[in-house]
Formats: C-alpha cells, sequence, structure tokens
C-alpha cells in the first residue's frame, strides 16, 4: 500500500472511530435526559460520518471512478 493509501486508510479509519465515540456520547446523554449534549453529539457523529463520505468520493474520483 502507498504512503498516500495508507495515510488515508488511517484518517477514515479515525473518522470511523470517532463517529463511533460520538454515537456512544449521543446514548449517554439520551439516557441522562442531556438534550443539548445529545444535539452537539449528533451533530459531531453526522460531522464524521460525512467527511468520510467526502473523502471517499474524493478518492474514489481521483482513481477516475466517478
Amino acid at each position: 500500500m502507498s504512503g498516500d493509501a495508507e495515510l488515508a486508510r488511517l484518517i477514515d479509519q479515525r473518522r470511523e472511530l470517532a463517529a463511533k465515540v460520538a454515537g456512544l456520547d449521543l446514548e449517554i446523554a439520551m439516557s441522562v435526559g442531556d438534550r443539548e449534549a445529545a444535539k452537539r453529539a449528533l451533530k459531531e457523529m453526522t460531522a464524521q460520518v460525512e467527511a468520510r463520505k467526502a473523502a471517499r468520493f474524493a478518492m474514489c474520483r481521483a482513481m477516475g471512478a466517478h
């Protein structure tokens, strides 16, 4: 795997884990009734998922897949 591909894989993996952590934060906030924390966690989770999608799309586009 090339250096760029390895870096992209690591960044993608980090974003995936960050989205999972934000999902757990969301569950915790909902469990204790903290609506504001739940909103923040949902926003963070969504941002991480969207960043992963955008990066994957850009990679596919660079490779000529789109």
